[in-house]
């Protein structure tokens, strides 16, 4: 069997050899003269550009190419052929006979005869079209990460950074390279909740803040995605925070206006009844709280007299006056037009809220200056207390309202708990 098989490779030519060599890679293998001219071609051509190798011999590499490609290539050509060099990883982007684009590869050598003389190249040429098309996807990418205003950034599981995309060094206020940003952003919330989320479930999304270099926290809506291997182990995590100060500075905006009154800028009933509502639901914290319901008893006559614009101006130092009269941990609100209600949270006893009553009485007995004028106020003020005069919003203000008009009624300038 050996002797027959040493015999047998004898007549297996070099020639032979190099000819299965030659049509069996992927890659397609050609000779051209020194005009340029295809000499010959591998059979993969038909693979690549879908010409048979009868097809393009007799003709130039720049006859498959576009006029503008072929122009571009000629000068490189032209130089190697001139000065005997190789030719090294060309890219030319070549057209398949069906008219799609296919980029090519090209490497070749000279060859030199007897003379020294160079009367062609010899050399092969790589199908990089899918590559080429990743690495335009890849950039594609990376350039939209680069241009993001988001801050976008790479990590490894433990937290440690590998890149950071323009936008999140400007953020951080680091100028410096993609991954050399200041690592003091990473909140407790990212690394003790975001990471350990995103490694174990995929992914981790939620609102926190960013911390700049200058202790400044930037909040953001924030995903983190952990990237894995085909083992299923995770390789690196990849985050985008998006700004939202302005939507937050805008919610404030929203929900100032919702729940303070425009005019003195005290809380209004939407969020008494909120507040109200907590103290109600948490008794454990506020076992006993004052309800102080307050009516300015001559205001209608200064409205009338001297105008609504005097009046607003009264209320808003009204508003004024009554938060200077309670503590820090109290609650004044404008309930409408001119009344007032005060919620005292750190209350044991009735005599503890008829001192603060009597307190803003005594405060309205000195008259208001404004515009000139000189303006007694007096007030009404009704009280109740939680739990005794009830347990809900309801009420609550209820009591205090019936025991405020029973002082009207009665003379007015005075408070009242009504049992």
């Amino acid at each position: 069997m050996e002797d027959r098989l040493g015999k047998k490779d004898d007549y297996v030519t070099d020639e032979e050899r190099f000819r299965v060599l030659v049509e069996h890679v992927s890659d397609w293998i050609w000779e051209v003269n020194e005009n340029g001219i295809y000499t010959y071609a591998s059979p993969q051509i038909k693979d690549i550009l879908g010409y048979s190798p009868s097809e393009v011999i007799g003709k130039t590499p720049f006859d498959l190419m576009e006029p503008m490609e072929a122009k571009r290539i000629a000068p490189v050509f032209e130089y190697h052929l001139a000065n005997t060099l190789p030719i090294k990883s060309l890219e030319n982007i070549n057209l398949h006979r069906d008219g799609h684009e296919v980029i090519l590869e090209t490497s070749g050598s000279p060859i030199i005869n007897l003379e020294g003389k160079c009367i062609g190249y010899r050399g092969i040429d790589r199908d990089i079209t899918l590559r080429k098309q990743a690495e335009r996807r890849q950039q594609q990418l990376l350039d939209i990460i680069e241009a993001s205003p988001d801050f976008i950034a790479t990590l490894d599981k433990n937290g440690n950074s590998l890149y950071y995309n323009p936008a999140a060094r400007r953020m951080l206020g680091d100028n410096r390279g993609s991954g050399e940003a200041n690592q003091s952003w990473l909140t407790d919330v990212i690394k003790l909740e975001g990471i350990p989320t995103a490694i174990e479930k995929g992914h981790w999304k939620g609102e926190t803040t960013i911390l700049q270099e200058d202790g400044e926290a930037i909040p953001v809506s924030q995903i983190i995605v952990a990237h894995k291997s085909e083992h299923g182990e995770v390789e690196f995590l990849s985050t985008i925070a998006h700004d939202i100060t302005e939507r937050k500075e805008l919610e404030k905006v929203v929900y100032h206006q919702a729940h303070y009154d425009s005019l003195t800028n005290l809380p209004n009933r939407r969020l008494l009844h909120y507040k109200l509502s907590q103290l109600i639901e948490n008794p454990a914290d506020h076992a006993r709280f004052a309800v102080l319901f307050m009516d300015l008893d001559n205001f209608k006559e200064i409205n009338d007299n001297l105008g609504h614009e005097i009046g607003d101006q009264l209320l808003i130092m009204m508003a004024a006056l009554l938060k200077n009269c309670v503590e820090e941990t109290d609650f004044v609100c404008r309930y409408g037009g001119d009344e007032f209600i005060i919620m005292l949270e750190n209350i044991r006893t009735e005599e503890e809220a008829k001192v603060k009553a009597g307190r803003i009485l005594e405060a309205l007995t000195e008259p208001f200056q404004l515009d000139g004028y000189s303006l007694n106020v007096t007030g009404s003020i009704g009280i109740s207390m939680y739990p005794n005069d009830g347990s809900d919003f309801a009420a609550l203000i209820k009591k205090a309202d019936n025991a405020m008009y029973r002082i009207k009624r009665t003379g007015k300038n005075n408070f009242l708990r009504d049992n």
